[in-house]
């Protein structure tokens, strides 16, 4: 049911891992231009959101202490006191997503896809069930914040990856 939005986030995983490479350890807590954003805090909000999809599945938070730096409404500030580093980061995002994909794929049953979300964020919008927000997750989500980590490698000063 979730095949084709797994698809998507595997093709959205690997560009993710290139663009992560690229991105300066210099530059991890400094602010985008444009967004604003961390890079620190793209990568860590991603983490805890594909997170956040697990235990929508029947899974769990494998960083809930990450929920007040990263969570959907945090400040997006992030110090480097936390001591994240780039490596830190790809690794939890890419474990998120995997085992969302994974998790999509096994052990999403239409009974729990069809359940209420409870996000009040969502409430009023299209947006109505648990496989809509694995979807949006898997999708939407992931690559609007792949173009904002995307703006902060090609601000460092890379070409074009694609």
């Amino acid at each position: 049911m979730l095949s084709s939005a797994v698809a998507i986030n595997q093709f959205q995983l690997a560009g993710f891992q290139k663009i992560a490479a690229d991105v300066p350890d210099e530059v991890l807590y400094k602010p985008a231009a444009g967004h604003q954003h961390l890079p620190v805090w793209v990568m860590g909000h991603l983490a805890l959101t594909g997170e956040m999809g697990q235990q929508a599945l029947g899974g769990t938070v494998a960083h809930p202490d990450w929920m007040p730096l990263f969570a959907p409404g945090s400040s997006g500030e992030v110090s480097t006191d936390t001591g994240l580093t780039k490596q830190t980061m790809i690794d939890a995002v890419t474990g998120a997503y995997a085992q969302l994909q994974k998790m999509a794929l096994e052990d999403a049953t239409p009974e729990r896809l069809a359940q209420p979300h409870g996000i009040g964020l969502f409430d009023g919008s299209p947006i109505q069930n648990v496989g809509d927000v694995i979807t949006l997750l898997l999708t939407n989500h992931f690559g609007f914040h792949l173009a904002q980590l995307s703006s902060c490698r090609r601000e460092a000063g890379f070409a074009p990856l694609f």
